[in-house]
């Protein structure tokens, strides 16, 4: 029986993905391996958003090819954001480049394209046939004892914040159908699953149109399709614990802030606001202010005491002086966040951001990195 083995880079998007990628795979009588080292085939569902996790698949190719010096026959599938930045009208960079640094994988899979990978294995010798729905049901039906699912309610993103590499790497923002979304919640609640977590790049716009979905702003009373959505969930008896990711602070309406307090709903959000200084939040296209930011989780904690927040912070982006720094340290301290991800910047080719001076020294990033670690930590006390 051959093998498999899965690395996933990234988000909670690629998990779902590799989720899918892992079906087919069991579906088609593959047996997880070990370690990778020990498969037939491993497959790298790859992120984008730092050069890091770049870097780390292209760091693999030698390994790869010494095993196969060795007589190791495995095949290497890449698939993920790293090959959705090379397609479309967004692309970042050519597939021809991706191709010529990737030269020792066996095959470049878009993640849009995951329902071939039936022929892919039959075309590497590693299925005789090619069984009828093959692609069908999910790991959750035939995986025992599981209890949370993810399920994607939007892939792409319209957004276009300066720093980020999504909008190119997943292209534009595209919601999934409520039928197809409570079909799959149907079946997985058939399964035994009991908690779920709505995926997408931002949940809110869910269902809205590009003119709806920039004309919200939080504090509006707008109620949103998306909030529809989880109170309909909410009303599934076997469903004990709803959650979502991600969310943008712009356009976290009042309606929203009330959904959070129904009793299956998970007592963490995670709002990303990146910035404590408005004019770095100008430069990287936020569409959000400190004060806004702050007025939001007030609001939010004052309708669920007991919520924990979480955010994403970027330090050292180009043109964060001392003082702008200093911004995000207040805020830091004025908000309390329960968890905290804060990055160095890094430019990533083909963003807007990509395009301005990076002129602050990468110690100084380093130093501002600790010390924001540090209030943060200091603040939860």
């Amino acid at each position: 029986m051959k093998t498999y083995f899965i690395r996933t880079y990234g988000c909670q998007q690629n998990e779902r993905d590799s989720e899918e990628i892992e079906t087919i795979l069991v579906n088609s009588r593959l047996k997880k391996a070990s370690s990778w080292r020990k498969s037939d085939l491993l497959v790298l569902n790859s992120c984008s958003v730092r050069q890091a996790s770049e870097d780390k698949i292209y760091g693999l190719g030698r390994e790869v090819n010494l095993l196969r010096e060795k007589g190791n026959n495995i095949k290497v599938i890449v698939t993920g954001c790293m090959v959705g930045s090379t397609l479309g009208s967004r692309k970042r960079f050519s597939y021809k480049t991706l191709e010529n640094r990737l030269s020792w994988v066996d095959y470049i899979l878009p993640q849009s394209q995951i329902q071939r990978l039936p022929e892919i294995l039959y075309s590497l010798g590693l299925i005789h046939e090619i069984k009828p729905d093959i692609t069908k049901g999910s790991l959750h039906l035939i995986s025992k004892g599981l209890k949370h699912a993810y399920v994607n309610i939007s892939v792409g993103c319209d957004n276009f914040c300066t720093y980020c590499v999504v909008p190119y790497a997943r292209g534009a923002e595209v919601s999934r159908s409520k039928g197809d979304i409570l079909k799959e919640i149907d079946e997985l609640v058939t399964s035994g699953i009991t908690e779920v977590t709505f995926l997408g790049q931002n949940v809110n716009s869910w269902n809205l149109n590009k003119e709806e979905k920039f004309k919200i702003r939080s504090g509006s009373n707008k109620k949103l399709p998306f909030t529809s959505l989880l109170r309909e969930v909410h009303n599934i008896s076997e469903i004990t614990k709803i959650s979502f990711l991600s969310s943008n602070p712009f356009d976290f309406t009042n309606d929203l802030v009330d959904v959070l307090a129904l009793e299956k709903m998970d007592r963490y959000v995670h709002i990303a606001v990146q910035s404590g200084d408005d004019e770095i939040l100008k430069k990287m296209n936020r569409r959000h202010t400190a004060v806004e930011f702050i007025s939001l989780i007030k609001k939010i904690r004052e309708r669920v005491p007991e919520i924990h927040i979480g955010t994403d912070i970027i330090v050292g982006f180009p043109g964060e002086t001392k003082e702008a720094f200093e911004n995000t340290v207040k805020l830091c301290e004025e908000v309390k966040f329960n968890v905290a991800f804060v990055s160095i910047y890094s430019a990533r080719e083909g963003t807007a951001a990509a395009k301005l001076k990076d002129n602050i020294l990468k110690s100084e990033k380093k130093k501002r990195h600790q010390r924001l670690l540090k209030v943060i930590e200091d603040s939860k006390s």
